[in-house]
């Protein structure tokens, strides 16, 4: 059976363990907690040296294990593995697969620089207060968690700004409008962003509808929100949410 290794906690692993969900394959999942370092110990890193979460241990189909990290790449092999051509198209003549399987290429190439700067330059810092005082901090993550809760409201217009790029790149441009980032049905380019993206209310309680501007990427979320297994794999977002809001 394949391991998956994270936590709930992380929005990369909530992808790939929604993907895993409403694909219906059975998994292991293995708590491994980034903020107490435990991605970082000596063993962690033997059986991943990128010490990342998510990372999964799975047969292929040749009777080796693969041991691989990075929520995109493990996506991306789930897809190729198991033939799931509606999340991510087979690598084949088709000019609309290669269409579409290009343009989901677009989205994950672009993402750590993107949708991606909405844990990293408001969630981490936003919640280090937080963390510290419930001891789940690692010391070794203290260097990139610097401001207090009671900064995050100054950090709005890199919400705005981060989520008014993402609908205009992805979801409203040239190419026209869709339902989801690639045509009219999710794919784990969705999968991939949502996380980011839908903590700014699950968590902080930040509505986007603070700025009309963002009606699409509101639709979008709705949309997404409507998926199976949805609340299943947020449900630790939810209660961090509730945690946080209770501090303020």
């Amino acid at each position: 059976m394949l391991k998956l290794y994270g936590h709930y906690g992380s929005q990369p692993f909530r992808s790939v363990a929604w993907l895993l969900k409403m694909k219906k394959e059975p998994f292991e999942c293995i708590s491994i907690n980034p903020m107490k370092g435990e991605n970082r110990t000596a063993e962690y890193r033997a059986q991943f040296p990128l010490g990342l979460i998510p990372a999964i241990e799975d047969d292929p189909g040749d009777g080796k294990t693969i041991a691989l990290s990075e929520a995109s790449a493990i996506m991306i092999y789930l897809c190729d593995k198991n033939k799931w051509n509606d999340m991510y198209p087979s690598s084949n003549n088709n000019p609309s697969d290669i269409r579409q399987r290009a343009l989901i290429n677009e989205y994950i190439s672009h993402h750590n620089e993107s949708t991606r700067l909405m844990t990293r330059k408001v969630i981490f810092p936003g919640l280090s207060g937080l963390f510290a005082a419930e001891g789940n901090l690692s010391p070794g993550m203290t260097h990139s968690l610097s401001s207090s809760p009671a900064d995050l409201m100054k950090l709005k217009s890199t919400i705005r700004d981060t989520a008014k790029r993402f609908q205009h790149k992805f979801l409203v441009n040239s190419r026209g409008s869709s339902d989801f980032i690639v045509g009219d049905t999710p794919t784990i380019a969705d999968l991939l962003a949502y996380p980011d993206l839908a903590q700014i209310p699950q968590i902080l309680g930040i509505d986007y509808v603070e700025w009309p501007e963002l009606e699409e990427l509101r639709q979008w979320l709705d949309r997404m929100a409507k998926l199976p297994y949805h609340d299943d794999v947020h449900r630790t977002a939810t209660k961090l949410g509730k945690l946080y809001q209770s501090k303020l």
